[in-house]
């Protein structure tokens, strides 16, 4: 026997109001003000305000549309007030608002899709109501369990800078001198062209946990994923090629279906909000495009460090490399010795 029209999902007055009781719970009340509201309270230009919000990653509005709640006049606000005080500049504001808008933009969609995962799973999707409730149990949760992740790595951060702060003056040292790696899946796109969207999705979680733990555990520090591929930064040469060793050994799992190949470089690197750029990080990238599948390809500066360490590794030269931008690189393969 064949149902008519869910009666929820067809209530477009029902599912409007769950969007408002959703906006005022997130944002703290009701969007009450214009933009030019905005600008009267806070003092900022329309310009200002205008490049701020769209650097976060917020859609423009029309003046006339009550758009604005107070959380985004307090946000203004504030911003404002570290301009005022110089903590940055114009300039570093907007990008600060990039880096924030980008990474909290990408959690914020991972977090909407638990959400909705998370009322299918009870049998109401289709109740606004329901939806609106499991807003209200999970947010507040993921919140704190954010603002503690934040603030865990901001201790660790804080303790490389106050670690490399008081090294003695005459102690060579640089802090952005690092190793770069970067570890590829080997023929991604073939494969997730034979496979379904849940296997798919089942390999890439494997694949970004897996490069996780490894990366941490070893004192190194995950910068980004590119999908099929993750860039790390690692201040030891030791603790880097490590993790080039052990992500090997780790990823395939018992299936083997993946095969990575890693390249790394060491050299100075310019620290950007939580990226790292340079030619250290162009090398590294040519370096994992140009390894065979199961190999580490390291570049001649971290071959001589490595060689000045304990590790007992087979090093060994493989022929000159000629890629863009890099016309005479001279790479080196190394391996554990079993």
């Amino acid at each position: 026997m064949t149902g008519g029209p869910d009666p929820d999902r067809a209530d477009p007055e029902r599912w409007s109001r769950a969007r408002e009781q959703i906006e005022e719970l997130l944002l703290g009340g009701p969007r009450s003000m214009t933009r030019g509201e905005v600008h009267e309270r806070t003092g900022l230009s329309p310009e200002h305000t205008s490049r701020l919000w769209s650097a976060l990653g917020f859609p423009s509005t029309p003046d006339d549309v009550r758009a604005f709640a107070d959380a985004d006049l307090d946000a203004l606000a504030l911003s404002g007030r570290l301009l005022d005080e110089d903590t940055f500049d114009e300039a570093e504001e907007l990008a600060v608002a990039r880096a924030l808008g980008q990474g909290l933009g990408r959690l914020a969609e991972w977090q909407a899709t638990l959400v909705r995962r998370t009322i299918a799973d009870t049998g109401h999707a289709d109740d606004p109501d329901a939806v609106v409730a499991a807003v209200e149990r999970l947010v507040p949760s993921l919140e704190r369990l954010q603002t503690y992740v934040w603030r865990r790595h901001l201790a660790v951060t804080a303790g490389r800078m106050l670690s490399s702060l008081a090294r003695p003056e005459d102690e060579e040292f640089s802090e952005n001198r690092v190793v770069v790696g970067f570890a590829d899946i080997v023929g991604f796109t073939s494969l997730s062209r034979k496979i379904d969207d849940v296997e798919l999705r089942s390999l890439l979680e494997r694949f970004e946990t897996v490069c996780t733990e490894v990366v941490a555990r070893r004192h190194g520090r995950i910068v980004k994923t590119l999908g099929d591929e993750i860039l790390f930064v690692c201040e030891r040469v030791e603790d880097a090629v490590d993790i080039a060793f052990r992500l090997h050994e780790d990823v395939p799992g018992d299936d083997e279906r993946l095969s990575l190949r890693v390249g790394l470089a060491l050299g100075e690197v310019l620290p950007r909000y939580g990226d790292v750029y340079g030619p250290v990080v162009n090398i590294a990238s040519r370096l994992t495009s140009e390894a065979r599948p199961g190999t580490v390809l390291v570049d001649e500066d971290l071959t001589d460090a490595l060689r000045r360490t304990d590790l007992d590794l087979d090093i060994r030269a493989v022929p000159q490399i000629s890629v863009r931008g890099y016309r005479h690189l001279r790479p080196h393969v190394v391996r554990e010795k079993r």
